[in-house]
């Protein structure tokens, strides 16, 4: 009897232990942060695991769990998880949704927190859309543009040694190529009735010196975007572009440059490596160039609009200051470095790094340029409405249902009706 008792006694004892051992439990100090991210473009699913792993290693009391949807998802998912009682710590956020979060409350003031680095550091063009309103709501994670893709040996054989140095001069290359039989379309550009329109006509109306809105908010394309706009019209009346481009979107651009089928068009920065692999293109990497859009003559040197993403704190987040230490991780030079092969880093030294820049030198070149002066497209909260109704203009003007004045006239007070 003695025997038993000791010996139930001993296995009372062992429970806790034998307990442990087959179900993990979290520390009573541990905090769990939930991140949503994007499932497609930049870093990939598995990039973002790996920097969260090394993130939680670094910091062994917080949990952070990654989610991840394509990008046509990414801003309804932020949204109904914000409206219910399953809010996100941390998300990616599009450059043109940050002012809709921003006017409903969902984006944390980190203005105060943000290291001096880091302010610093990051790349002047990445804080213009994390801005609203004088205080940063976010941070700067990609930085992107469309980019000025030309074809060097058409412009070799047209007797033309260097890029063009303006839009004025970028049209006359155009024309010779033509006229000397080299490409029949010199241009190829995304004008299909979507957002890539609005992303081609926004770089064009950066480079005239134009804006969608004035200081108060106000819509103004009918007085500073009609140069933007007669240009493309203009190139479509002389056969210079290729007609499909009112149908195409960036990957039909891509597929048509590197064909050789065209001299110049605009395409984000993913371009430069498919435009001279051999499993996606007729060219080699001798043909392929890429710059900043130049500007106007008389009016700016170069032009970039944004095409930009970054992460945020959300306000109903219950650890906010481990949220912020996370995305400060995921944006850090050191992580952005790291996976530089996948994504360019929003960091200026980085771009003078070797090992950054090495077999894309004129790609790193353009984009330090571009993120450095590169403007945003109206972040209001009715952008997609918005958006919707310039797309349709613009492309009334391009088919040559309106000019570029009337089409930018009734777009600019159909956009006043809507308020």
């Amino acid at each position: 009897m003695k025997k038993g008792i000791v010996f139930l006694l001993a296995l009372i004892c062992l429970l806790p232990i034998f307990g442990a051992g087959t179900k993990e439990s979290a520390p009573s100090d541990m905090i769990e942060l939930r991140f949503l991210g994007m499932a497609q473009a930049a870093y990939s699913e598995q990039n973002v695991n790996d920097m969260t792993a090394d993130f939680m290693k670094a910091h062994p009391n917080i949990k952070v769990s990654t989610e991840f949807v394509p990008y046509e998802e990414l801003r309804n998912k932020t949204l109904l998880a914000y409206s219910s009682n399953n809010s996100y710590d941390a998300v990616l956020v599009d450059d043109i949704w940050f002012t809709e979060y921003d006017s409903k409350g969902m984006l944390t003031d980190i203005t105060a927190d943000i290291p001096k680095n880091y302010r610093d550091g990051v790349l002047t063009g990445g804080w213009n859309f994390t801005t609203k309103h004088g205080k940063v709501v976010g941070l700067p994670w990609f930085l992107d543009t469309m980019y000025l893709f030309y074809n060097k040996s058409m412009l070799q054989k047209a007797g033309f040694s260097n890029p063009p140095k303006s839009i004025e001069e970028m049209m006359d290359m155009g024309r010779a190529l033509k006229a000397k039989g080299i490409v029949e379309y010199p241009f190829v550009f995304s004008l299909a009735q979507a957002e890539a329109l609005i992303c081609v006509y926004s770089n064009f109306l950066e480079a005239y010196g134009g804006s969608f809105q004035d200081a108060q908010g106000n819509y103004i394309l009918d007085k500073t975007g009609v140069k933007a706009l007669d240009l493309l019209v203009s190139l479509k009346k002389e056969g210079l572009l290729n007609p499909n481009s009112l149908e195409f979107l960036e990957e039909d651009v891509r597929r048509v440059f590197s064909t050789g089928d065209a001299a110049f068009t605009l395409n984000w920065g993913y371009m430069y490596a498919l435009a001279s692999d051999p499993a996606e293109s007729k060219l080699s990497k001798a043909d392929v160039g890429v710059m900043v859009l130049p500007g106007a003559k008389g009016v700016k040197d170069s032009a970039a609009m944004s095409g930009s993403m970054g992460l945020s704190v959300l306000t109903k987040s219950k650890h906010p200051a481990e949220a912020l230490q996370y995305i400060l991780y995921l944006s850090s030079k050191e992580v952005q470095d790291t996976y530089s092969n996948l994504q360019l880093p929003v960091w200026s030294a980085s771009y003078d790094d070797p090992k950054v820049r090495a077999g894309r030198e004129d790609l790193a070149d353009a984009a330090k340029k571009a993120f450095s002066i590169m403007n945003v497209r109206p972040s209001v909260p009715n952008y997609q409405e918005v958006s919707a109704v310039f797309q349709q203009y613009i492309q009334n003007a391009l088919y040559g249902e309106k000019t570029p004045q009337q089409a930018l006239t009734e777009a600019v007070q159909k956009v006043k009706e809507m308020k």
